[in-house]
């Protein structure tokens, strides 16, 4: 018997089909206004696909934070910035990718002793099961993933 080519040997899926419409958000400008407007589309988002709340809660959380760093470390804060988003709900979990077309800025150190900034991303990686961070020359790519239980259908 062949082997699909989408399937690995013993019959895993290596690209399984979403479940639901996927998310696509191209070029929304890196500033305060568009990053809380797709912030909400991103909710209702993940609310229509019927994640559980607290889950939704976490994809949201991480990442909204993911796009407010592109904003700051990217481009600065000045808003002149574009950043990408991707969300999709796969059969067993939830990723989420989001791109920027920046440089990298090395962050400024803080000279207070209990600094406000410098834990975005202690608080991305501690609100997705799986993070992985990648810069580059044409900017740097945030994947996001949120396991969901096998039980469930989304």
């Amino acid at each position: 018997m062949a082997v699909p080519e989408d399937t690995e040997p013993g019959g895993t899926e290596l690209h399984p089909e979403p479940i639901g419409t996927p998310l696509s958000c191209r070029d929304v400008v890196a500033e305060p206004g568009a990053l809380r407007a797709l912030r909400h589309r991103l909710t209702a988002w993940v609310r229509a696909a019927g994640i559980p709340e607290d889950r939704g809660q976490d994809i949201v959380l991480a990442s909204y934070e993911a796009l407010a760093n592109v904003a700051d470390h990217a481009y600065g804060g000045d808003g002149r910035g574009l950043v990408d988003l991707d969300a999709v709900v796969l059969p067993d979990r939830v990723e989420v990718v989001i791109t920027d077309h920046g440089h990298w800025r090395a962050p400024i150190d803080d000279p207070n002793p209990v600094s406000l900034r410098g834990r975005g991303l202690l608080l991305l990686r501690a609100s997705a099961d799986h993070a992985d961070i990648t810069g580059g020359v044409d900017g740097t790519v945030v994947t996001l993933g949120w396991n969901l239980s096998p039980a469930r259908s989304y």
